[in-house]
């Protein structure tokens, strides 16, 4: 039982004042205590029911952690953190241990406010709150016996000192934060006081304070269901700010200035509300400033009577805006308001209410209720997907509305499940409602099934079935797909679920996916868990350690040793030496054996211009044995070889796939890859991929050791979409060799068997076999000039042929097509690609005396850093 905190010193003292002892019911009778026992229980039971009503602080441990830590995509906590909570709310502190940051962008968190969620409804959403604007760095930090938390800087001649108490309040979801200054300068000292406030917006949909002057700061995360406003008793706020970061001035009303005389000091409190959304901390600000609130309950129900879930309702009187809330699974939402008269506007998953802006409703002292009957016409959709043994599959499901229909818009980018007008799906299995219409639906599995094209009619208060079952017809024994770089919400540069991440890889057929957020070793294992996802997807612990100077100095690392709830996942720091930062993660966990890969590079800085000056030099040398493998996409400039990767007629950055080509030619055997770097969930993942060399296909046996050492030894094919198979053999030899491999070849005769794969919605025009990255004019093959050699079924080419070398050379195939795109199933951005996917070199010895790379630079000079 939970007692306030009034409840329980009116309890004490009635008992002792008694002079007997009380009576227990419980067991098999009641069991009397004598009033000394008695005392000390109660005693006992004051000062929890206490804690718990005024606040509790405690430094994180692994005993404690499930018991104090809030829940929310955007938690930031580690071990050594002081939790600070009460019934209403609870938070951390972070430690004050020199370097702790949050995440790769939010840093010098020590003694700052980094989570803070509702008990309601945790979702924390907070990426920091630095009290004093971080012109303090915080040393110490005490929890005290009343529950708050002391933070301090020691101040001398120069600056301040500044010490910050966070207490939470007894009787709201508010965190009280009393800062003050102490003047240590020898003078007196004038004060402007800041905070700033870290709330990520990007792509969320997030309602903040206008820029200028308010008396009230707030930020509110429709989608996530969590809002924080903050304000200070006499002060009015200056907010600057952007969808990342917020500086919050402290204007005092009567525009006095502040000044602290020699060693005086001064103070500032602030108070800093939460709750699951903006109209709720609207209702707690006037509920702390004594205005009174009424209460509106409204149910609103759709032409067919059914509730309506997660319908946006905002508030407004006159020009002004209260906020928006969201109706629960039930259709019903309960909002505190001043009385007066409201204007309702609400929409559900992007559709408007029919309704919306003529509502009225006219809120009177006490409970008011209001039955919202709305004309809008919506159904549910119901799907199921499978294979096509009628297994069910994760799927990806895209919705595009006929003109009789509205096109839905289930959340931001950085969802899970639904986002905007696509459901992902772990199982095969969801329910949708929708406007009611009709909808071209497509659903997909990777590009080794073939898409599903239906269309579905949604009839109001109905249910549409949704079935589809999508055939495997890419067939690819002993090889597996797999995206090597992605990021969520940990990595500290986007906002994307983490969970819905796994959900994008399982949805898109990657098979093998390690977990590479910046600067943070993680996991995906306990989302592939949860989702029920063991047979779909393989992962391991890894990283990208992502330094300055951009774009060389970022290198993705697997496996490595996780290290949960502690200061970057138990990883290592970034170093401005590309060479130091390659060579660390290189010796990190005692030197194990990782994949490093090198990260979208400019490879002319990287290897033949380290200074930069345009002038060719011996580059960040020591890096280059440790480097196993290098992204080289974009994958279809694979198909039009040029010096410069010209992007709207001018040009962006060095040619990748050219500058590959050339290092291979001066001896370089780093290998290709190419990865989404995804950072968001909407289309995300799948529009670029690996096929690594396994010894099973069975996602829930794959060994990422394995995957590797194939990935080091170039046994790897890259791709978009289709799948490329070659597999060469000197003459006369039974032996095959696949890509990455060396051959020998003495009479300079090597047999290439080709085979492309597509499914319904990829299409191939061209093969072409390059020989030391130059286009071999005998092996360029061409739909319109050699028809009878491609297909139109999922086998696009099936050849095989003949090549005759003079001399060592590296052999790379590739396959693409020139004028088709991949369209809508790889959605908006990844559907603007040309189909393309090569091979990583085949190394072909034709004198046996080793293999000698060619030297040749393709007619083009060997690149220096790419300048503008």
């Amino acid at each position: 039982m939970t007692f306030k905190k009034r409840e329980g010193l009116r309890f004490l003292l009635c008992m002792y004042r008694r002079q007997y002892s009380f009576v227990c019911p419980g067991g098999s009778g009641d069991r009397h205590v004598s009033r000394d026992k008695t005392m000390r229980l109660l005693f006992f039971a004051f000062l929890l029911t206490s804690s718990s009503a005024i606040g509790q602080s405690v430094v994180l441990t692994t005993e404690n952690w499930n018991d104090h830590v809030p829940a929310g995509k955007e938690i930031d906590a580690i071990y050594g953190d002081t939790s600070i909570g009460s019934e209403h709310a609870r938070g951390i502190i972070a430690a004050t241990a020199s370097g702790r940051k949050a995440n790769m962008t939010v840093r010098d968190v020590g003694g700052c406010l980094i989570d803070l969620a509702n008990r309601d409804f945790e979702s924390d959403q907070l990426s920091a709150f630095y009290p004093g604007r971080r012109q303090f760095r915080f040393r110490s930090l005490i929890t005290n016996d009343d529950g708050s938390v002391t933070v301090a800087s020691k101040g001398n001649g120069d600056r301040p000192g500044y010490t910050t108490v966070y207490r939470m309040d007894p009787d709201q979801p508010i965190i009280v934060v009393t800062s003050t200054w102490s003047n240590t300068t020898g003078g007196a000292l004038r004060l402007q006081p800041e905070d700033d406030l870290r709330i990520d917006g990007r792509k969320e949909d997030m309602l903040r304070s206008p820029l200028g002057t308010e008396p009230f700061f707030f930020a509110a995360d429709l989608h996530w269901q969590q809002a924080y406003g903050i304000f200070a008793d006499g002060f009015n706020l200056q907010i600057v700010g952007n969808e990342r970061e917020s500086t919050l001035r402290w204007l005092p009303v009567d525009r006095q200035p502040i000044s602290i005389p020699k060693d005086g000091t001064w103070t500032l409190t602030r108070k800093i509300i939460v709750a699951r959304d903006v109209m709720e901390v609207h209702a707690i600000h006037d509920e702390v400033k004594g205005e009174k609130l009424a209460t509106l309950k409204i149910r609103l129900t759709d032409s067919s009577m059914t509730p309506i879930r997660s319908a946006r309702v905002t508030f407004a009187r006159g020009a002004n805006s209260r906020g928006t809330a969201i109706s629960r699974d039930d259709g019903l939402l309960t909002v505190r308001l001043p009385t007066g008269s409201w204007k309702l506007t609400a929409s559900v998953h992007g559709q408007k209410l029919p309704e919306s802006g003529d509502l009225s409703v006219d809120v009177t002292e006490g409970e008011n209720t209001l039955e919202w009957k709305s004309k809008i016409r919506r159904g549910v959709v119901a799907a199921t997907i499978t294979d096509h043994k009628g297994t069910p599959i994760p799927a990806k499901v895209e919705f595009q509305a006929a003109e009789d229909a509205s096109q839905p818009d289930w959340g931001p980018d950085t969802g899970e499940h639904f986002i905007n007008n696509v459901a992902y799906t772990e199982n095969g299995r969801f329910d949708a409602p929708l406007a009611a219409g009709r909808y071209d639906v497509i659903i997909s599995h990777g590009p080794e099934y073939d898409a599903a094209y239906t269309t579905i009619d949604v009839k109001p208060g109905q249910t549409a079935l949704l079935r589809a079952n999508l055939k495997r017809v890419v067939k690819t024994p002993g090889w597996v797909s797999a995206d090597f770089h992605s990021h969520s919400s940990p990595s500290g540069d986007n906002t994307g679920s983490q969970r819905g991440r796994v959900l994008n890889l399982a949805a898109e057929h990657i098979e093998f996916a390690p977990c590479t957020e910046h600067n943070r070793v993680s996991t995906y294992s306990e989302h592939i868990e949860e989702l029920g996802l063991q047979a779909e997807l393989a992962t391991v612990s890894g990283m990208e350690l992502s330094g300055s100077p951009l774009p060389i100095n970022h290198q993705n690392v697997f496996p490595m040793v996780h290290r949960p709830r502690t200061q970057d996942g138990g990883g290592p720091g970034t170093d401005r030496s590309p060479e130091t930062q390659i060579e660390r993660l290189a010796a990190w966990d005692d030197g194990s054996e990782k994949l490093i890969q090198e990260n979208h590079p400019d490879i002319g800085w990287l290897f033949f211009d380290q200074d930069g000056n345009q002038q060719p030099d011996r580059g960040f040398e020591r890096a280059f044995d440790l480097i196993d493998v290098m992204e080289i996409h974009p994958i279809d400039r694979i198909l039009n070889l040029q010096q410069f990767d010209v992007r709207n007629g001018s040009p962006v950055s060095n040619h990748r796939m050219l500058n590959w080509l050339q290092l291979l030619n001066q001896g370089f055997r780093i290998y290709g890859v190419v990865n989404t770097d995804a950072h968001y969930n909407f289309h995300g993942s799948g529009g670029l991929r690996n096929w690594v060399q396994s010894s099973t296909d069975d996602p829930s046996k794959i060994n990422s050791k394995e995957i590797r050492i194939a990935s080091e030894e170039g046994r790897l094919i890259m791709s978009n979409g289709p799948y490329l198979e070659a597999v060469f053999q000197g003459k006369g030899s039974t032996d095959s060799f696949v890509a990455g491999q060396d051959l020998g070849a003495r009479d300079g005769e090597v047999d290439v068997h080709i085979r492309v794969q597509c499914p319904n919605w990829i299409d191939i025009n061209m093969v072409v076999l390059l020989v030391n990255g130059r286009v071999s004019e005998k092996h360029v093959y061409k739909r319109e000039t050699h028809g009878r050699m491609f297909r139109n079924g999922p086998v696009r080419f099936d050849r095989r042929m003949k090549l005759r070398l003079q001399r060592d050379a590296h052999i790379v195939v590739a396959t693409g097509h020139t004028v088709n795109r991949l369209g809508d199933v790889a959605g908006p951005s990844w559907g603007r690609q040309h189909p393309a996917a090569l091979t990583n070199p085949v190394f072909v010895d034709v004198d046996g005396d080793g293999f000698e790379p060619s030297g040749d630079t393709l007619d083009f000079p060997l690149p220096v850093k790419f300048k503008e």
